[in-house]
């Protein structure tokens, strides 16, 4: 089910950044296509983090406990960056360099996705929170 649900998320994010970023003036197709890829990868890399427990935050569980995450996730980042400033990458894949008014909204996007799925967790188990049982 919240797969299902960060999916919906991220399809609602990644369109209203798709027309945002083509209204903007002097925007190419290019450009944001490039933004609704990027925002797509930027709320997975963010449910990784989310999907370290299905019922407790990961604030509890430490954001930075998993090196291997945090790694992952620096790595997917810099083939982000890869893909929308290399020029062979542009070519690749039709992809256009952004401004950084555009990775504003995408993080934006991102962390609305990433306290939305907290949110979730926290209001559907924080019953088993009162009663100490936390299933995961």
């Amino acid at each position: 089910m919240r797969t299902g649900f960060v999916s919906l998320l991220m399809l609602a994010g990644a369109f209203a950044l798709f027309l945002w970023e083509l209204r903007r003036e002097g925007a190419s197709l290019a450009e944001a296509r490039t933004a609704v890829v990027n925002v797509i990868v930027m709320v997975e890399a963010l449910y990784l983090l989310n999907c370290r427990s299905l019922t407790r935050s990961i604030f509890t569980l430490g954001v930075f406990s998993n090196l291997w995450a945090i790694l992952g996730i620096g790595l997917i980042i810099a083939i982000q960056l890869l893909f929308t400033y290399a020029p062979i990458m542009n070519k690749l894949f039709h992809s256009a360099p952004m401004a950084g008014e555009s990775w504003l909204r995408i993080v934006a996007v991102a962390f609305i996705a990433f306290a939305t799925v907290e949110l979730e967790k926290w209001i559907r188990f924080r019953h088993h929170r009162d009663n100490h049982v936390l299933p995961d």
